[in-house]
């Protein structure tokens, strides 16, 4: 982590500014992470924000919960899905709001769609360790990547030639945006979510996501986002080919036949995700 750090302090010079986390979504955050908070306060909060309001009502009445019954309010959306669900909900709006600001559409869309596709595939694997809350393992899984966001919006030349030479020349993210940018999304992740105040569990995700075997402490979080963005890679929702070896199964200790479930049991859902968003 130290390397991390030492590399951050010269990341924001070269890169501008980082983007804030908008005013409605930290306070709603705050509300939801907050016990004593009536459904009704963190409703007038949500629905100061137009675009929010309606991203969350389409979830609501998504295929994902299946009601023969139109949801109508904030309220009945979040009493349907529980404060930890739509913090993830709001999580992903968030993220998707930063991949898709500047830049080449399909780089847009295919970032988005690893982002979206490792946070299920996080959330699956958690519910099978039974071990980690798994909507934390969803927003870990979801935001690993939110560097290149960043990068994308910030960068976005340099960014679009480093996906030329990631799809092109068979290169690892980490190795394209070294020899593009100088610094990589690791770096940048590290750094937003800090400014954004993400608990130290998920700032370590991003940190170790790449090499989870490095990683020497006790958070499950991170071979869980190692493993949620290899099998991203895997069933095709990226650019990047560079799965390597999915040492995060040992770590977890789950075996082929665990994976194959954990994947079978994603795949409809993430689909079903991108459907939405």
């Amino acid at each position: 982590m130290t390397s991390v750090m030492e590399k951050a302090r010269d990341v924001v010079a070269k890169v501008g500014e980082l983007p804030p986390i908008p005013s409605v979504i930290m306070e709603s955050m705050k509300l939801l992470n907050d016990p004593s908070s009536t459904v009704k306060k963190i409703q007038e909060q949500i629905l100061l924000d137009q675009s929010l309001t309606a991203f969350i009502l389409k979830v609501a009445n998504s295929a994902l919960y299946g009601l023969r019954k139109e949801v109508t309010t904030i309220t009945y959306a979040i009493n349907l899905m529980g404060y930890n669900t739509t913090r993830s909900i709001l999580t992903a709006y968030l993220s998707k709001n930063l991949y898709t600001s500047k830049g080449n559409k399909l780089i847009q869309a295919v970032l988005w769609k690893h982002s979206i596709s490792s946070a299920v595939f996080g959330k699956k694997i958690a519910e099978h360790l039974k071990r980690v809350n798994s909507e934390e393992a969803f927003i870990a899984s979801l935001l690993h990547d939110i560097g290149k966001g960043v990068l994308l919006k910030n960068k976005t030349d340099e960014f679009e030639q480093v996906v030329q030479m990631i799809y092109n020349d068979n290169m690892t993210s980490i190795d394209a945006e070294r020899a593009v940018i100088g610094f990589t999304h690791v770096e940048l992740g590290f750094l937003l979510m800090n400014n954004w105040r993400f608990s130290e569990s998920i700032v370590e995700t991003v940190i170790y996501h790449h090499n989870a075997q490095e990683y020497s402490g006790e958070n499950l979080l991170v071979p869980i986002v190692g493993l949620a963005n290899k099998l991203s890679h895997a069933c095709d929702y990226s650019f990047d080919k560079n799965i390597g070896e999915m040492v995060e199964l040992k770590i977890l200790n789950l075996s082929d036949a665990d994976l194959d479930d954990i994947k079978k049991r994603a795949v409809q859902e993430i689909e079903t995700y991108l459907e939405i968003f």
